[in-house]
């Protein structure tokens, strides 16, 4: 689990302007991270870790946290998204995509520097999408009943 999260977060880059978190039908999760000199797309398959557990819900939840950490966030931002993560898999039963970006016009590059990720207004929620976000890895804590 926290492999992912690690990999979530190495891969934001300074010219970073938003940051996609596509929870799939099955687990998988897509990443994206968008920048102004290209995007990159990357999917990945959780795996259990060191305890057994293999919950994509509480591997999205951690990146969340860690991304909260590593981007000027705010702890009331990522409580919020983690939040409405929640409420979209538990009590929806959709499937969801926290959404993590900061306005164009406070992030894009000037010249050849781009802005510093601690520069602008970071701003976080959860979007949603069609199909079942249940999976047979879910914990017991992130089961639909």
């Amino acid at each position: 689990m926290s492999g992912f999260a690690d990999a979530v977060t190495k891969g934001i880059r300074p010219d970073m302007t938003h940051l996609y978190l596509m929870y799939q039908v099955g687990g998988t999760v897509i990443v994206k991270w968008e920048a102004p000199r290209g995007d990159r797309k990357k999917p990945f398959r959780i795996v259990a870790d060191e305890d057994g557990n293999a919950c994509p819900h509480c591997a999205v939840l951690l990146a969340i946290t860690r991304i909260g950490d590593v981007l000027p966030l705010g702890d009331d931002r990522v409580e919020r998204v983690r939040g409405e993560y929640l409420s979209v898999v538990l009590r929806e039963g959709m499937l969801p995509c926290p959404a993590i970006g900061r306005s164009p016009s406070l992030s894009t590059p000037m010249g050849d520097i781009p802005l510093m990720l601690g520069v602008g207004s970071w701003m976080a929620e959860c979007h949603v999408g069609h199909g079942d976000p249940s999976t047979a890895a879910d914990c017991a804590r992130h089961r639909r009943s």
